[in-house]
């Protein structure tokens, strides 16, 4: 606070100062109030700055801190100015030294600040080094012999040592000048010593001058003073002062002027606007930074200077767009933040109107024409004119910002950031042309230091060392404009090192020249009387006033905060503006000249969809589809359409992203109709690879030309294909993938193809600018500079391959952007790369200008980004340069095609075996559950391995590549536990009870039982075969799908029987499958309930599963409808469906997975139909082995055959003379028929043909017949009651009569005469060569053929072998699930044995179980067997079942409500016997007023383990109020002595292990992906300027004068000081502990799988508190937030953490009904939201059961709580599955954001995907 004395004598000095200035041209005296100082001429007087004139007065608030200084600098004490960033601290000083015509150094500090640049720096000249900071400043200055450090010569001139950026300098680096601070004295390492000027002045009297410079001593000037800049810390980022150094410095505040000051300045510096604009933009400012936080930066006055002269150029902006233009708020704050200014603006009434602006350029004169005025800009003329060439589609936009860029062009500099591809390059280079000025790019990188950025140490051809400009130093002397392109990557420090260059136009170079602004230069020539010849003689250049200084960035992400209150102090921002969908569509379709504007808008409209998506996520993948990219994809969708989805996954990389963020991509891609169109693609004829092939020019080239060993393959083929498309239309490649797919493979053979030369680069983690750029040589002592491979290629036109980029820095590579974006690169020894086409005649004979030749392309090479890979995410950063190309392992054909080719002599099936096993491997690895990305290149090896020692086990070769993991106990289980599955022994060891083939028995002699013969029959008039004719269907019905996989266990890793593999597909329990059939190699099964067709691809080989749903052409008669759905194949990939029951055929195409349905009309002889209708006769669908389906009339005489002929479908009405019993096949175009009085025909087409012939026989009651096998005129057939029965070609029958009367392996359950009635008893019977296999009921099953071991509650049923060839007969056990059959009658009328038998190969059958999903292969034929045997022998080389209980609903009238009595604990029953429906004991079912489940008015849940009898809802809503209550007190009462029973017990290991067995692979995993990526966050990084360490490439030439810190060290990353604390992630998980988890846990296991989550949840997160908060609560009927685990109190041990599964099953079993499912997320999110910016992340997981339609609770509500804040992560896990209840809810809830448990299994992935994606980012 100023008194009224002090301001009238500041008044008083003001009006001193002027009367001094006016009465002489050069005042001798300063007087400021009662202060004066006389004024001394300087002996060098382009020392003193003129950069305001001293005739200039000063601001009135400047008047008492430039007093201060004179009083300081009379009393020889040093100061310290601490303010604000901004240039007011400058300028004071600045002021302060022109007013007083003192000389100054200016020492600006960053943290690459060292010793050598305060102190000495020597220089080598003729061969010797000098320390040159000694030389004393002569008129005739020579750069080349002489150099000044600033701290040093400003001691020995006197002058006035300005340190600006104290808190920027790293730790003890200011110290060094504490003594010359002090005592004025400094030690110097050559040996002299700065002495205080009266200490020296004393010894001068005993000493001449010469002596004591041979003493070493040199005077420090009394003149000499120190004035530091610095900001105060904290508040600000930065270094705190050394106490020692804070110490000797006299400190002063130095304020931002007053608002009625800077009102007064603005009217100055804007005369043109409006006061009352300007007044109320000023408001808005100092009203904001009054309420500035560390995390909310200032707007800077001196920037709000800039922007004033830029609103004075067009007074038609408005103040909201001058404010924006000076503090870009959405850049650097957050969503709440953006709220407070906005609350000003509005309160101060600022608008932010947008008004048109366009620049116009007309007779070389330029101005910005508005809607109602043209304001003309008065521009520098330019030093050189503009070479620029671009292509420019105008849009209103960017047409705006090219008229704002223009303005303030015409003030000054400025900071152009937008997104990445966004066109910033392109903008500047429009302005460029358009205002005729020449730029140069100077590319960034992290690595630059300051002195990299100003000049650059080089070594002459003699060894002596001079400096060299830089592209920015040489831009501001020639008056250029200098675009430095990357700043975002620089530290801040280096920036703010050009501080004085941006506010002053000046600027001290490293070599000791002085760059002074055209203004000032010119006022110091007048002032001295120097001409610009003498001022160049002295070190001092102009900075003509055309020069311009731009910064351009990219936009800030949460990952990379640059813009900081520094960086924003410093020149007004411009950003890039977003453009609407049709300037998008517009730019696109002009620059791509294509006419597939559709797709181009669809393309647009995804993308923007993402961009505004509030999944974080999708937000991340949107920044790789940039309209660069966007401008790629077009013009790849011109060359070849129909491939769209394609061209956007490989742009977004979308293979390799998180899995929910992949789900929902895929899903907004799906809904925005992105796919791939196959109606569309065009053939093309011609290949692009010949097209871009070129012809060696230099010998020297083809040397350089890769020839590789490649073995082709169709994907191989397609991406080499692809890659020449790409590279056709000039663009630079990404080859992006897993280690081992081929991408050096695909590389070399791709440019040998386009024979094209290559170099050849390998990056790593120690690859660095220099390295990338050239190679620094040392001969003879003298360092030399020579190309890299990058440059190299780039000047010859050939091909840079880039190998293992993702290893090197992120900072390294980036310095490519420019490169690969507008050619320009500054190389390492200062060169510059340029496109050859953009030379000029002086740019060709410049050698410090590199041509780029058109034919240079880059092909980088790198693996996928994410764990395990921990390499460095390069897509982020180039992705959108490149085309990328996502290297995978081939698909399974060309996988094996290519393997095959190394290993021609391996067994196919072994090669499938290992195509099967790694297939399974790599998914596993996507899954998360392995790490480690098993290759082709693993596979190949092991495959050579095999053909070159076919002898050797395959175990023990496969050991070669996974002994790596033998030490990793989880990982070598999952490894073990793939190779078992799929019959690789590996981890397994033989012993002596390894075989258990089934004892084959001796059935005895065949008996004569009669004679047979064949007779041809003509058919009667009325009967035969019509002519086929085409199938009439109605509209074809696309099938709605799904997805399952299936999982596959082989059975002989342990033991050899005929087992010989186990699948099991994920059906529901109530599912029950119909049929089964083999088509082609995969196979395909119906199922009933519901009605579903389940497609196995590949079976044999693959897990996959694709479901078709039949619901909506199958027609339903009643609610008791049961169909019978029957399969069979008729050509090509289409079967037949036939339902029994509704008399139902259709046609499905599996690859179209489309149904024609048959119509029930269709016309045959008279009345077209393809069914025969009016017959009380089932029709039934016969098995087949052609093309030929066959349904007949069962009872009747009627038979339809349907035929695919490849042209059509076409069906054939035939009649027989007889009534059918049943037709099978015997085999192509062969059938027999049994009459209903057991006779035998057989039905043969032949040539189109139908022939009938019968087989007459005399056996006693006829030859009921179930399946027959002809051959060399002998019969087999299978007929009851025979074993089986043979017609011998003499004529005789033979049979073997099955035993009367014997005892059976188990009794029939349920038997009935007519149980089986509808049966199809062919299809359980089927022909392994000469051996019979019939499925056989357990009731049917002799029990003295079966081994004693075997258990009849352990089967199914058996496979009954039949060896015909030794007359011998066995009975294969078929393994029973442990599944309920629900549906006893409809089972019978399918199968008998509970499976249907399916044959596969000559080799195998198939057994798949009627409901469950298990598929069981068994080999059963003997010679087979022992093959396989002898392969098993060499090859070897030496889940728990679900408790099941049974669920009984009490009936209404059960209910006895007099037995309903006050609520009690009931009795406790020692032998745990079960009770229901009673009212005495403890842990009953069903009954009343005890603590038991399914009940009344029983105080709390309690489960003994029994059946429950659940009572109705109706009659728990009718138990009286007082009993609730009392229940409700015992049950509070029970559980506070639980929780006490629960502190007091001791620890139960056993109950924990239970649970942690479950959990521990996938938390150890979850941890471990959560470690490592903290690795890599604190992976090392280079520290220069080190004493010791490695030598540094960028410091040889320091090294060669003898400098000491030229070394670089690995040290752990450590935060810049002041740096925003790393945040941690935030998690809430909310489980459901309500009643209903106790109650149905017995039934779906709910309340385990919630325990399991919440222990994987603590286990993985423990110990990493600092990364992840995490809190665990509960939700229940009686409280929407129940804690369990709190914040700051995570549990420590096992102990604590049993402790809490504990609570949370005594919370489930004695809380009140009731949900508060969305109250408890509700509260969550609000909880959460309350402190959501003090974390990087907040992610809210709720758990619940899915019986939410019991509370009213819909999936809208849960949506919308979810929704409610989009900066909270959501996810919901449904758990215990009534019904498809939760499959419902999934349905409506965001995409990806939901998850249905239905397999406890699942859980861990489930919660490891959420982590993944969230916690571990």
């Amino acid at each position: 606070m100023i008194s009224r004395v002090s301001l009238l004598r500041l008044q008083h000095a003001r009006k001193t100062l002027t009367t001094s200035a006016s009465t002489s041209s050069k005042p001798s005296t300063l007087t400021i109030g009662n202060v004066s100082v006389q004024l001394q001429e300087a002996k060098n007087p382009d020392f003193v700055p003129a950069f305001y004139g001293w005739k200039s007065q000063p601001p009135q608030d400047f008047l008492p801190h430039l007093k201060w200084l004179i009083q300081k600098d009379q009393l020889k004490q040093d100061v310290f100015l601490l303010g604000v960033p901004g240039k007011i601290r400058l300028e004071l000083v600045l002021r302060y030294l022109e007013a007083t015509n003192r000389e100054f150094e200016y020492l600006p500090i960053t943290r690459d600040t060292t010793e050598a640049d305060i102190k000495q720096r020597r220089e080598i000249r003729d061969g010797t080094a000098y320390y040159t900071d000694l030389v004393r400043y002569t008129v005739r200055y020579t750069p080349e012999n002489t150099m000044f450090q600033c701290a040093v010569r400003a001691a020995l001139e006197g002058r006035v040592l300005v340190i600006d950026g104290v808190e920027r300098a790293e730790r003890n680096v200011l110290p060094i000048l504490n003594n010359l601070l002090e005592n004025r004295e400094m030690q110097l390492d050559d040996g002299r010593f700065l002495m205080k000027h009266d200490k020296y002045d004393e010894l001068k009297e005993k000493y001449d001058e010469a002596t004591l410079k041979k003493m070493g001593m040199e005077r420090v000037s009394e003149n000499f003073h120190v004035i530091a800049l610095g900001l105060p810390v904290p508040r600000f980022p930065g270094n705190s002062l050394d106490p020692p150094f804070r110490s000797r410095f006299q400190c002063r505040n130095i304020e931002e002027l007053c608002f009625n000051t800077f009102l007064e300045e603005a009217k100055r510096l804007a005369p043109r606007v409006k006061e009352s604009e300007l007044n109320d933009l000023i408001s808005v400012v100092y009203a904001y930074n009054s309420e500035a936080t560390t995390s909310r930066p200032r707007i800077a006055t001196s920037v709000v200077e800039n922007t004033l002269k830029i609103w004075n150029v067009n007074p038609r902006y408005s103040a909201g767009q001058i404010l924006d233009f000076t503090y870009p708020a959405k850049e650097v704050l957050s969503d709440s933040e953006k709220e407070l200014i906005e609350t000003f603006k509005n309160k101060f009434d600022l608008k932010s109107n947008e008004n048109t602006r366009k620049l116009k350029v007309k007779d070389g004169l330029f101005s910005v024409r508005t809607t109602k005025a043209t304001q003309t800009l008065n521009l520098p003329k330019p030093s050189h004119p503009s070479t620029t060439k671009v292509t420019w589609i105008p849009t209103d936009k960017q047409e705006y910002l090219i008229a704002d860029l223009a303005t303030a062009f015409s003030k000054g500099d400025f900071v152009l950031i937008g997104p990445k591809g966004s066109g910033k390059s392109t903008i500047l280079a429009e302005l460029s042309q358009r205002l005729n000025y020449n730029y140069v790019t100077m590319v960034l990188h992290q690595d630059m230091n300051t002195r990299e950025l100003i000049q650059r140490r080089h070594m002459k051809e003699n060894g002596d060392t001079i400096w060299e400009d830089s592209i920015l130093v040489s831009a501001a002397r020639n008056g250029d404009v200098c675009v430095l392109d990357g700043v975002e990557m620089v530290h801040p420090s280096v920036l703010m090192s050009l501080a004085q260059l941006i506010y002053h136009r000046r600027f001290d170079l490293p070599n000791g020249n002085r760059l002074i602004g055209e203004k000032e230069f010119g006022t110091i020539m007048e002032r001295d009387g120097a001409d610009e010849a003498t001022m160049n003689q002295r070190g001092v250049f102009k900075i003509p006033e055309s020069f311009r200084l731009l910064f351009v960035g990219e936009s800030q992400s949460k990952e990379h905060k640059w813009i900081n209150e520094n960086v924003l102090s410093i020149l007004p921002f411009f950003t890039v503006p977003h453009l609407s969908l049709a300037e998008q569509s517009n730019i696109i379709s002009q620059i791509t000249h294509g006419n597939n504007m559709k797709s181009v808008n669809k393309l647009i409209e995804f993308v923007e969809s993402i961009k505004n998506s509030t999944d974080s996520g999708l937000k991340n993948t949107a920044t790789s589809l940039s309209l660069r990219r966007l401008i790629h994809i077009a013009k790849r969708d011109l060359m070849q359409p129909g491939h769209l989805q394609e061209l956007v996954e490989k742009a977004a990389l979308s293979k390799f992203l998180p899995q929910i963020t992949k789900e929902t991509f895929e899903h907004e891609m799906k809904t925005a109709k992105i796919y791939n169109d196959t109606k569309i693609r065009t053939k093309e004829d011609q290949k692009y690879l010949d097209m871009i092939r070129a012809e060696t020019e230099r010998p020297e080239d083809e040397a350089l030309i890769p020839n590789v060993l490649f073995h082709h393959n169709k994907q191989h083929d397609e991406v080499l294909e692809d890659m020449a498309r790409d590279m056709k239309l000039g663009s630079h490649l990404l080859l992006i993938g897993n280690q081992g797919v081929g991408k050096n493979k695909l590389t070399d053979r791709f440019l040998h193809l386009i024979n094209r030369p290559r170099q050849y680069m390998q990056l790593h983690r120690d690859t660095t600018v220099q390295t990338l750029t050239m190679q620094t040589v040392v001969e003879n002592g003298i360092i030399r500079h020579e190309d890299s491979a990058l440059v190299k290629a780039a000047r010859s036109g050939q091909i840079l391959v880039i190998d293992e980029a993702d290893k090197a820095p992120l900072h390294v590579i980036a310095i490519l952007k420019t490169l690969l974006d507008t050619g320009n690169l500054v190389l390492g020894d200062g060169r510059s790369l340029r496109p050859a086409a953009s030379f000029t005649d002086a740019d060709k004979r410049n050698d410090r200008l590199v041509p780029i030749h058109p034919n240079f392309r880059i092909i980088m090479l790198a693996n996928r980004p994410g764990f395990p890979f921990l390499g460095n995410n390069l897509f982020a950063v180039l992705g959108d340069l490149f085309a990328i190309h996502m290297i995978d392992h081939p698909g399974r054909a060309s996988e094996f095609e290519m393997i095959r080719k190394y290993g021609p002599n391996v067994n196919a099936a072994v090669l499938n075996q290992l195509l099967t096993i790694f297939n399974e491997l790599r998914d596993k690895t996507d899954q998360g559950v392995l790490q480690y990305p098993y290759s082709t290149r693993e596979l190949v090896n092991i495959v050579r391995h095999c053909n070159e020692f076919p002898n050797d086990p395959l175990p023990e070769v496969c050991r070669n590549v996974f002994d790596f993991d033998s030490y990793s106990e989880d990982t070598i289980a999952v490894i073990h536990e793939v190779f078992q599955k799929h019959g690789v022994p590996l981890g397994v060891s033989r012993n002596k009870d390894s075989v258990a083939i089934m004892e084959r028995i001796p059935l005895g002699e065949l008996k004569h039982i009669g004679k047979w013969s064949r007779k041809s029959i003509d058919f009667p008039m009325e009967y035969g075969f019509n002519a086929p004719v085409p199938v009439e269907f109605d509209p074809p019905v696309r099938l709605a799908t799904g997805s399952l996989k299936m999982d596959k266990n082989n059975q002989r890793n342990n033991i050899f029987s005929e087992f010989h593999c186990h699948w099991k597909v994920p059906l529901d329990e109530t599912n029950m499958i119909s049929d089964g059939i083999r088509v082609n190699d995969d196979l395909v099964m119906s199922s009933v309930n519901p009605p579903m067709i389940y497609h196995c691809k590949d079976f044999m080989n693959s897990n996959e599963v694709e479901e078709l749903k039949l619901n909506k052409i199958l027609p339903r008669f009643s609610q008791m409808y049961q169909p019978r759905i029957k399969l069979a194949y008729i050509g090509g990939d289409n079967i037949l469906v036939h339902e029994e029951e509704a008399n139902f055929t259709g046609i499905i195409s599996l690859p179209d997975q489309m149904c024609t349905v048959v119509k029930n009309n269709t016309s045959i002889a008279g009345k077209l139909g393809a069914m025969i209708t009016g017959t009380n006769y089932m029709w039934r669908l016969s098995n087949q082995k052609c093309n030929h389906a066959l349904l007949y009339e069962c009872g009747g005489q009627q038979m339809l055959v349907y035929t695919d002929d490849k042209q059509q479908i076409s069906v054939q009405h035939g009649s027989v003379p007889f009534n059918i019993k049943r037709v099978f096949a015997n085999g192509p175009q062969n059938w027999t028929v049994v009459s209903t009085e057991n006779d035998n025909y057989q039905l043969v087409l032949d040539h189109g043909k139908w022939l009938l012939e019968k087989i007459e026989n005399d056996v006693k009651d006829g030859l009921n017949t179930i399946k027959a096998k002809q051959g060399n005129n002998e019969l087999t057939s299978v007929a009851d009651p025979y074993y089986y029965v043979q017609g011998r070609n003499d004529g005789s029958v033979l049979g073997v009569p099955r035993k009367e009367n014997e005892t059976m392996f188990r009794k029939e359950s349920f038997p009935s005469k007519n149980k089986f009635a509808k049966l199809d008893e062919s299809r359980e019977v089927t022909f392994l060569g000469d051996t019979i296999v019939r499925a056989m009921p357990a009731f049917r099953t002799p029990k003295a053929y079966v081994h004693d071991k075997i258990s009849p509650y352990d089967i199914n049923g058996f496979l009954e072998t039949i060896d015909t060839s030794r007359n011998k007969i066995s009975y294969v056990p078929v393994p029973y699930d442990g599944n309920t059959f629900m549906y006893e009658n409809w089972v019978a009328e399918m199968t008998k044995t509970r499976f249907h038998l399916v044959p596969w190969d000559d080799e195998k059958v198939l057994t798949i179980e009627i409901n469950g999903g298990s598929i069981r292969s068994y080999e059963l034929e003997m010679s087979s067997l022992g093959k396989s045997f002898d392969d098993w022998k060499r090859m070897t080389g030496a889940a728990e079942d679900e408790k099941l209980r049974m669920e009984f609903d009490r009936n209404p009238d059960d209910v006895d409500f007099e037995k309903l009595d006050e609520p009690k604990l009931g009795k406790f029953d020692p032998s745990n016997a079960p009770h229901h429906g009673g009212n005495q004991w403890m842990g009953g079912t069903g009954g009343y007023n005890t603590a038991g489940m399914g009940g009344i008015g029983g105080p709390f849940r309690l489960d003994a383990g029994h059946d429950v009898h659940q009572m109705p809802d109706f009659a728990k809503q009718q138990v009286p109020h007082h009993i609730l209550k009392k229940a409700r007190e015992i049950a509070q009462v029970e559980y506070a002595k639980k929780l006490r029973e629960i502190n007091m017990s001791e620890y139960d290991a056993d109950g924990y292990e239970k649970i942690w067995k479950k959990v521990h692979v996938p938390s150890k995993k979850l941890s471990a992906v959560i470690d490592q990526l903290e690795a890599k966050k604190k992976e090392r990084e280079w520290t220069k300027h080190q004493t010791t360490g490695d030598l540094d490439d960028g410091k040889l030439i320091e090294g060669v004068t003898g400098e000491q810190n030229i070394y670089r060290r690995r040290v752990d990353k450590v935060p810049d000081p002041g740096a925003p604390q790393i945040k941690p992630k935030r998690l809430r998980i909310s489980f459901d502990v309500s009643g209903s988890m106790y109650r149905f846990n017995g039934y779906d296991q709910r309340l385990g799988k919630t325990l399991e989550a919440a222990l994987m949840t603590m286990t993985a997160l423990d110990g990493k508190t600092d990364q992840v908060q995490y809190d665990i609560i509960g939700h229940s009927g009686d409280s929407a937030n129940v804690p369990f685990v709190k914040a700051n109190q995570h549990p420590k041990n096992n102990k604590d953490r049993l402790d809490v599964l504990k609570r949370m099953i005594a919370h489930t079993q004695y809380c009140s009904s009731g949900d508060s499912t969305v109250e408890s997320l509700r509260w969550a999110i609000e909880e959460m939201k309350v402190k959501k910016d003090d974390f990087d992340e907040n992610v809210v997981i709720l758990v619940s059961d899915a019986n939410l339609q019991r509370y009213g609770i819909s999936p809208k509500k849960i949506k919308d709580a979810m929704q409610k804040d989009p900066s909270i992560n959501s996810f919901v896990i449904l758990i215990g599955d009534l019904g498809n209840e939760a499959s419902e809810i999934q349905k409506e809830l965001p995409v990806g954001k939901a998850f249905v448990l239905k397999n406890t299994s699942e859980l861990p992935k489930i919660m490891e995907t959420i982590f993944a994606s969230t916690i571990a980012q």
